[in-house]
């Protein structure tokens, strides 16, 4: 539905290199620089400036991308919609970190489909950073992140607050006294992969009070949380997650919570969707009814 060039505009933004876009597109360098050319004369405005090897958006280039990734993805929803017949049940297409996905939405999707027994549902477990890349490129309807997200390019809405706790084996010697941060640093800490929201809270939490991960013994990064856990049980290393994900754990006893001085982080989930999508008020009554049923 949308104009060609659209996509070759949104591919140029994403890789901020005519050459690189025209080799995603299958078309020539100077094909990509004529179609951005059209869209910079029909609006009239300047949409990308040189800057080394690369092109950087200009703020009207800016404004421009944000509106056309979010007409480009309702227009994808459009297209499903249109081909798919009337009294077919309804379709969710959703995201999730993994702390979410995997200890937050069991609950929620089991209560709507309680309520919507033939609804579909689709929900991808990512990382932070692949989902938001999903949601722009209209892959995902809406996704509830924990990470940071530059919240000037989507509709956004706390979805609740966990608190963000660090954790170590039942034999460390931390588990049973209040410690500094500075007696953390002789352990080796397992740390999600770049682009986790989880890694990242804490990475900003470290930088605030004049650390990094360079301070401890060693670091460990594994995408998976419950190796992770696995790991910490055993004594392996110490670990920072949210309550949520190890609560069972905890209540267990494999796993204990380590008490450090002047630390009391919690970390706001978000729900997330692109800006001015025509489909909001549809999230919205997802978003009321996971509120609801969160537990």
């Amino acid at each position: 539905m949308l104009d060609f060039r659209v996509n070759t505009f949104l591919t140029v933004c994403d890789s901020r290199n005519y050459t690189k876009a025209a080799e995603k597109l299958g078309l020539t360098q100077p094909a990509v620089t004529q179609h951005i050319k059209y869209i910079e004369e029909k609006y009239k405005v300047r949409l990308f400036v040189k800057e080394g090897k690369n092109m950087r958006l200009t703020k009207s280039g800016e404004l421009l991308r944000d509106m056309l990734m979010t007409l480009s993805a309702d227009c994808s929803k459009i297209d499903e919609r249109i081909k798919k017949i009337a009294d077919e049940p309804k379709s969710i297409n959703m995201g999730a970190t993994k702390s979410i996905g995997d200890y937050v939405m069991p609950r929620i999707i089991k209560k709507y489909l309680d309520r919507n027994p033939y609804a579909r549902i689709s929900m991808q477990v990512e990382n932070t950073s692949h989902l938001l890349n999903l949601l722009k490129k209209g892959k995902l309807e809406f996704a509830i992140v924990e990470g940071q997200f530059d919240k000037n390019m989507y509709w956004y809405k706390g979805f609740y607050k966990e608190k963000f706790v660090c954790l170590c084996s039942p034999d460390s010697k931390l588990g049973d006294k209040t410690v500094s941060f500075e007696d953390l640093f002789g352990e080796r800490l397992i740390v999600r992969e770049k682009g986790s929201g989880s890694r990242s809270i804490l990475e900003n939490c470290l930088e605030q009070i004049g650390f990094s991960f360079r301070n401890f013994h060693s670091v460990i990064e594994l995408g998976s949380i419950d190796i992770i856990k696995r790991l910490v049980e055993d004594n392996f290393g110490i670990a920072f997650m949210y309550e949520v994900a190890a609560r069972e754990e905890l209540e267990k006893g494999t796993l204990k919570q380590v008490n450090v001085k002047g630390y009391g982080l919690s970390h706001e989930f978000n729900f997330v969707c692109l800006k001015d999508t025509m489909f909001l008020n549809e999230f919205k009554d997802f978003f009321d009814f996971a509120m609801e049923n969160k537990g």
